[in-house]
């Protein structure tokens, strides 16, 4: 069994409710829309959200650092089965830090949704940048 149109809907729904809290630094959508069991990682070396204590350090650390001006979901695919959705897609923030120019951060992401009976929540989430030190057509640097 794969997700209704409906429920695809609904998925897409609470991803572009994940964008736009994150541009607009609404902390409190934020909390609404990630489980109270978030994991998952970010592009950086430390990373890592293992509950919803680091996810929430992590948001406030975010939102401190940037200005967020827009966040993109393209060439995305979302699958699920009953109550659980699994998204794959490309994804572009593009922010400002103080003292910089306008950046595009271009990654990939993937999630795992959850219907509550009320609504879609994010229970993991992945963000990941390409390897700058492999080609296309490389599964290893240097191969």
């Amino acid at each position: 069994m794969s997700l209704t149109e409906a429920q695809e809907k609904e998925v897409r729904a609470a991803m572009e409710a994940y964008a736009t809290a994150y541009k607009t630094k609404d902390f409190h959508a934020m909390m609404n829309i990630f489980s109270q069991n978030i994991c998952g990682f970010g592009s950086g070396p430390d990373e890592e959200i293992r509950d919803h204590e680091t996810f929430t350090k992590q948001i406030k650390r975010d939102m401190s650092q940037a200005d967020v001006e827009a966040v993109e979901f393209t060439e995305t695919q979302i699958h699920g089965e009953g109550t659980v959705a699994w998204v794959m897609t490309r994804s572009a923030l593009t922010f400002t830090v103080p003292g910089s120019e306008k950046q595009t951060i271009c990654g990939r992401s993937t999630m795992v949704l959850r219907n509550n009976g009320n609504r879609w929540v994010i229970e993991q989430i992945h963000f990941s940048v390409p390897y700058g030190g492999q080609s296309e057509g490389q599964s290893f640097p240097g191969a």
